[in-house]
């Protein structure tokens, strides 16, 4: 019952998206940056990640602007649909003095902060990794039309087809959203149930970034069991591994520590990751909380990494999981809990305020 509840709440969210993706804000002519919140979740979001998109048209140029900052990790991916056409790093691009930078978007090659439009090109979308969620501050952005285009006088009449279109493309994306989304998870339970798939999945799979390799599984645990999962960790830019609900959105990541990125996770002795899923807290300091949820997916990603090591997960009675750790395991109190839990929150906040220009 509670996870119908949730795929009716996801429905919401889906045509909600829908309407903001394809009413308003969506003129390629005259783009903007349209910063996601954390009410934007679907096809396995990241805890640590603040979202935009930007819409395009492969024949114009544009300028972006923005700051470098301190956020962990700032990419670009140039799409079409969920086809990726092209990647960038912000730390590839060159900044002045204070940290910022123009990238030019479109047109003809360029020898340094250049992304290209290929044919086919309708969405940019931003990726800004938060790892240390108490002190990385969300980086400015915002884009100009560059081109010729620019002198073309905007037409304040709505028009009725082409209204009707857009209205048709809501139903038509949230329908394809449904059938995408609900046929991967159960392709999941069906084939990797508290098992990862043997390789992680690469380069730009189903929209993902080439910068980044990740894996799904599906998880079911009981009240009187739990999960340990393990891994050797390579040297990564970043890394993470989160729960979600069914549906494939992430769980409430600010109230619980539902996730861990290579900054907030206590690494043992012999360089292995391990984390406990368990339904009630186990005093370990890499807890993941599945925040109600006996049955969901998980989600591991590595972002420019030297490896892609896939972890593994037993499933434990819950009385035996500290046997199955080492002695060596971080323990954490109730009082340190609640700090974690109070800094979560308030990196959250900061993060979803919309960043300034």
């Amino acid at each position: 019952a509670a996870t119908r509840a949730d795929g009716f709440r996801y429905l919401t969210m889906l045509l909600r998206n829908a309407l903001d993706v394809a009413i308003e804000d969506v003129d390629p002519l005259r783009p903007t940056v349209r910063w996601m919140d954390r009410r934007n979740k679907f096809g396995w979001d990241c805890p640590d990640a603040l979202y935009a998109t930007i819409p395009v048209a492969d024949d114009a140029v544009y300028r972006l602007t923005g700051r470098r900052g301190n956020v962990h990790f700032f990419g670009f991916q140039v799409a079409a649909g969920i086809r990726t056409l092209a990647n960038a790093d912000a730390d590839d691009f060159q900044l002045d003095e204070d940290g910022r930078f123009e990238v030019v978007l479109g047109g003809p090659p360029r020898e340094r902060n250049w992304i290209p439009l290929e044919t086919g090109a309708r969405w940019v979308f931003v990726r800004q990794f938060f790892y240390d969620w108490a002190r990385e501050e969300p980086a400015p952005l915002w884009i100009d039309r560059i081109d010729a285009g620019t002198a073309t006088a905007a037409h304040g009449q709505l028009d009725p087809a082409s209204f009707a279109r857009r209205l048709d493309a809501v139903a038509t994306n949230v329908e394809a959203s449904v059938e995408l989304w609900l046929g991967t998870v159960l392709a999941l339970r069906e084939r990797f149930l508290n098992a990862f798939p043997t390789e992680a999945f690469g380069g730009t799979a189903m929209g993902a970034m080439k910068h980044q390799a990740a894996g799904t599984c599906y998880y079911r645990v009981r009240p009187d069991e739990a999960l340990l999962i393990e891994v050797p960790l390579p040297r990564a830019k970043y890394w993470s591994i989160d729960l979600c609900n069914f549906w494939l959105e992430s769980l409430d990541y600010a109230n619980h520590q539902s996730s861990l990125n290579g900054h907030q996770a206590a690494v043992d002795h012999d360089g292995v990751f391990r984390a406990v899923v368990a339904h009630d807290d186990p005093g370990v300091a890499n807890w993941l909380d599945p925040v109600g949820h006996a049955e969901g997916s998980l989600i591991y990603r590595w972002n420019l990494a030297d490896d892609t090591p896939v972890p593994t997960i037993r499933l434990l009675r819950r009385a035996d999981v500290d046997s199955a750790l080492p002695a060596d395991t971080r323990r954490v109190s109730r009082a340190d809990r609640a700090r974690t839990i109070e800094t979560r929150r308030d990196g959250v906040r900061r993060r979803f305020a919309r960043p300034a220009r």
